[in-house]
């Protein structure tokens, strides 16, 4: 075999290489990590702020930019329906499962995480209502507010959102205080 015939033995032998490396090892690990992003995005422990960033909206009225919203937030899995109340000012999430089903743990966590989200995030909404097959919740915008020092700049770095907002919501206490607070 001449020179020529080697070289390309060699880069075809070296291309196969690469192709089994690609399809078997990095495009296996690339997916397993966007899957465990989707399913990291439905609790409130794990859930990236950067991914509810672009439904920032000064009104509650642009009706897909809510929906979207809290379709991107924990508990996006759980099959719901919404209600939009533009004239008081309220959106209104009809969730399928109830509470008992999901859990209450869960249910409390992204009660606080989504509303402080929604709120910080749509500047004119003012009262959202969760509903759940076995029990209702309501969260009005003062509540939630007065849980946070400088309520508008949480959103602002994922570091204070994180730090206020994410990594509190491991302590039960603070989740009993917080949802106190907030349902009154």
């Amino acid at each position: 075999m001449n020179k020529l015939g080697k070289l390309i033995a060699a880069l075809l032998a070296v291309g196969i290489g690469l192709f089994i490396v690609v399809q078997f090892i990095i495009i296996p690990k690339q997916n397993a990590a966007d899957e465990q992003y989707v399913i990291d995005q439905r609790r409130p422990l794990t859930h990236d702020l950067e991914n509810i960033i672009p439904y920032r909206f000064l009104y509650m009225g642009n009706a897909s930019n809510m929906i979207n919203l809290f379709n991107h937030l924990p508990l996006n899995e759980v099959e719901k329906d919404f209600e939009l109340k533009s004239d008081a000012f309220t959106i209104i999430v009809h969730y399928h499962q109830s509470v008992s089903e999901i859990g209450t743990s869960l249910v409390n966590q992204s009660i606080i995480y989504n509303s402080t989200a929604a709120f910080a995030l749509i500047r004119n909404l003012e009262k959202i209502e969760y509903s759940f097959p076995d029990q209702s919740f309501e969260v009005k915008r003062k509540n939630v507010e007065g849980l946070y020092d400088e309520f508008y700049k949480l959103t602002k770095s994922k570091t204070v959102w994180e730090k206020q907002v994410r990594n509190p919501l491991k302590d039960k206490e603070y989740i009993e205080k917080c949802i106190g607070s907030i349902l009154k």
